[in-house]
């Protein structure tokens, strides 16, 4: 008798652990699902994608590493004859800024999580250290993977350099919007668009396009 209560405790105390421990997998499933790289299946109306985590570890990596090369050249410590030397300098504070920012955005992206695209049946929105307004998807024309080439990165060895150079999505709006004209102007001088999505958020350039292609076709006569 004390032997079948004693199973029928056991049996009930790891029905305990089993009914415990799957709604904290119902929440790690659900923080999963929306993630970078895996927007789910089917109609839906509302999808946010996260900037990946991976990508932003990279970039801390490279960042720490050309801030402290950008300090040794601005203080003098790797040093250079004549006229180099100031070129060096300039070069070193340049480089001391320029990714001082982009450690700043990674620890950004680490620390919080805040760092994600909304997209959702009346537009898209675009969140980080600032957050963009939400853009109707009638105001916007076709998405597109652009390479960019990078004047910064082509000033480094080749050695040093990443191979394949980075993609963005970039977009332009359509005729009749007049929201920040002169900066639209601006960007499409130097990249053909008028705007872009500020990340790839955990999926390839091309990925990332077309899943935006697909939304602005559904709702944006909606």
């Amino acid at each position: 008798m004390r032997t079948r209560q004693g199973r029928l405790s056991r049996r009930q105390s790891g029905c305990g652990f089993v009914d415990a421990f799957i709604p904290l997998l119902r929440h790690h499933l659900s923080q999963v699902s929306g993630g970078p790289g895996s927007p789910p299946d089917g109609p839906q109306d509302r999808l946010v994608l996260r900037s990946s985590r991976r990508k932003a570890v990279f970039l801390l990596a490279a960042g720490l590493l050309f801030v402290a090369l950008g300090f040794l050249l601005a203080i003098g410590m790797i040093g250079f004859p004549g006229w180099l030397g100031v070129l060096a300098r300039i070069t070193g504070w340049f480089a001391l800024v320029f990714f001082g920012l982009a450690v700043a955005v990674a620890l950004f992206q680490l620390l919080t999580n805040r760092s994600y695209l909304l997209l959702q049946r009346d537009g898209f929105q675009m969140f980080g250290i600032r957050k963009s307004r939400l853009i109707p998807w009638s105001e916007v024309a076709a998405f597109t993977a652009v390479t960019l080439q990078n004047p910064v990165l082509d000033l480094l060895p080749k050695w040093i350099r990443i191979p394949g150079a980075p993609k963005m999505v970039l977009f332009d709006y359509r005729p009749g919007v007049q929201w920040h004209q002169r900066l639209r102007s601006f960007n499409r001088s130097f990249t053909g668009h008028e705007a872009g999505l500020a990340d790839t958020y955990g999926l390839k350039a091309e990925e990332l396009a077309g899943l935006m292609n697909d939304w602005r076709s559904r709702f944006a006569a909606s």
